[in-house]
């Protein structure tokens, strides 16, 4: 049977079409390795770049949430404390009603009892909760730490060792597109590959177009800047943050970087300083007590610390003490730690008294452990010829200045 012209002719073109496919495919395969190479890394390149965070952004978000749940779990613990000084006041008094035989006093004190150890069995089980989310807050942070230590990170410095070829041995900083510059070599990709990929990548490129055959070794360089040398880290309160540069021939320790970096803004507190540092590959987190060290508690118990270790200072609960009555500004106002503030001289420093203010009775309302408030009186008259020492006020204090009977 004889194939019809146009039927053969169809044949023949799609029979064309596919050897001349088939003849790309085999180009293709025949491109050097080189091209094909590069084909490949240009997508995964910049996805890893995308893909993978900076260290300083997984450690500042952990360290966030542990300040937040830190803060939460001191209020409510000063909120136990209130309860528990409430229900101890309430059950005394109602003691003292009950042997006095006023069953009506005793019926209500009785209930403000029960309804204090609620609130207070409440928030002792909110505070469980809160100690819980911590410890899993602080693990985490660790586990960022841990986890950001595994792969490559655009910023960090890369020591380089080529053994059959010393020249290219050296720092290399990861640049911001997630590669480094190596002379002789170019650009080499690193940026989310852990270290023996990293080490691939160095060799691949080397063994491309220098080397025939090449050993790379690669090593981090914890905390060092290449062109300042080795650093440490400082975060929150200090009122220099950011990289500080270790001097040469010095071992640092806790308290001389926090005094050497410029100090510690007033809402620091000292008590709570975090050290985070890596060791065996793990996220460590240590807390020290600097004020106490500062107040003569032992220099033994300062800390030696390393090159890349992170130092958080955290902020303090704000104490405040009010002014009220008749005084030029009223209104509530910040009472530094260890600060001394007396009750006349928290009025001159805000603007002093006002026209018509009663100056013989002015007096200071202090919120005493059983919840009830004392009369402390503040004789301006004493204070100013000095016979009578002003009261220092305390975080809380509400300091009352009332207005004249007669104020004509």
């Amino acid at each position: 049977m004889r194939l019809h012209p146009p039927f053969f002719t169809a044949a023949s073109l799609l029979l064309s079409l596919v050897v001349s496919h088939g003849g790309a495919l085999r180009a293709q395969e025949a491109t050097p390795r080189g091209k094909v190479a590069f084909k490949k890394s240009a997508v995964p390149l910049a996805t890893t770049d995308s893909a993978a965070p900076s260290r300083s952004a997984l450690s500042k978000k952990s360290a966030n949430e542990v300040e937040d749940l830190t803060e939460k779990k001191q209020t409510l613990e000063g909120e136990a404390r209130y309860a528990k000084a409430k229900l101890d006041a309430a059950q005394k008094q109602l003691a003292v009603q009950t042997a006095a035989g006023n069953l009506e006093a005793a019926d209500r004190l009785n209930q403000e009892s029960k309804d204090w150890q609620a609130r207070l069995d409440a928030t002792r089980a909110q505070l469980g909760q809160v100690e819980k989310e911590l410890d899993d807050a602080t693990q985490g942070q660790q586990s960022a730490v841990t986890a950001s230590n595994e792969v490559v990170v655009p910023g960090e410095t890369l020591e380089v060792f080529v053994n059959e070829d010393p020249s290219f041995n050296g720092r290399y900083q990861v640049r911001r597109g997630g590669y480094i510059i190596m002379p002789q070599v170019g650009r080499i990709a690193v940026a989310g590959k852990t270290i023996p990929g990293a080490e691939a990548a160095v060799k691949r490129a080397l063994q491309s177009s220098q080397l025939h055959h090449a050993s790379v070794l690669i090593e981090r360089v914890q905390g060092a800047d290449i062109e300042n040398g080795p650093i440490i880290y400082l975060s929150g309160e200090f009122k220099q943050a950011g990289k500080w540069q270790i001097p040469k021939n010095i071992t640092p320790t806790l308290v001389n970087v926090i005094l050497s970096s410029g100090g510690t803004t007033d809402k620091a507190d000292l008590t709570r300083v975090r050290v985070m540092r890596i060791a065996a590959n793990k996220g460590i987190v240590e807390e020290v007590n600097v004020l106490k060290i500062l107040d003569g508690g032992g220099l033994t118990s300062d800390l030696t610390l390393d090159e890349g270790d992170v130092i958080t200072i955290p902020a303090g609960p704000t104490s405040l003490v009010y002014l009220t009555g008749n005084v030029m500004h009223q209104g509530s106002y910040p009472l530094k730690a260890g600060e001394k503030l007396s009750a006349y001289g928290a009025i001159l420093q805000n603007g002093g008294f006002a026209r018509f203010a009663d100056q013989n009775h002015v007096y200071v309302l202090r919120a005493v452990p059983d919840g009830t408030k004392v009369r402390l009186p503040v004789d301006i008259s004493a204070i100013k010829k000095g016979r009578r020492a002003d009261v220092q006020l305390q975080s809380g204090d509400i300091v009352v200045v009332p207005e004249k009977f007669f104020s004509f």
